[in-house]
């Protein structure tokens, strides 16, 4: 989750305002250091940063405190959109391209959908499981 809609960097972007070669902070494991802040998406195949965060850490400043709590911003990937609505993962991408969900945003090339738009899309609509489809009884 985005908090609020925050500025995130990726891995590459954070290498870029450490000022070393995305390979160096890979290789480095800088996130692995304790002061580094943690992803804002943790256990993601592309984890994001906050960007104030990895910027006081690059300062050697101490690192700014996350909002904490549900907002109507909140920028939710696929994953926590599935959550939201107690929907199977699978049902959001399908979902997406069918147009069934509201309109999302790319955060560095990961989909995003804000909270308040998630609430709004109808879920009480949705048949039940082996509803419709497939191969006829007997």
């Amino acid at each position: 989750m985005i908090p609020r809609g925050r500025p995130v960097v990726d891995g590459a972007g954070a290498a870029r305002i450490l000022g070393i070669a995305y390979k160096t902070f890979r290789n480095t494991r800088v996130v692995t250091d304790p002061a580094f802040p943690a992803p804002v998406n943790p256990g993601r195949r592309k984890l994001l940063y906050d960007e104030e965060q990895v910027r006081a850490y690059a300062a050697e400043k101490p690192l700014p405190e996350l909002p904490t709590g549900e907002h109507p911003d909140d920028l939710l990937d696929d994953q926590e959109a599935a959550d939201v609505l107690r929907v199977a993962y699978a049902t959001i991408r399908a979902d997406r391209r069918a147009g069934r969900l509201p309109e999302h945003v790319d955060v560095l090339g990961v989909p995003h959908y804000r909270r308040a738009d998630l609430e709004r899309v109808p879920t009480e609509m949705r048949p039940g499981r082996g509803v419709g489809g497939g191969r006829p009884r007997g």
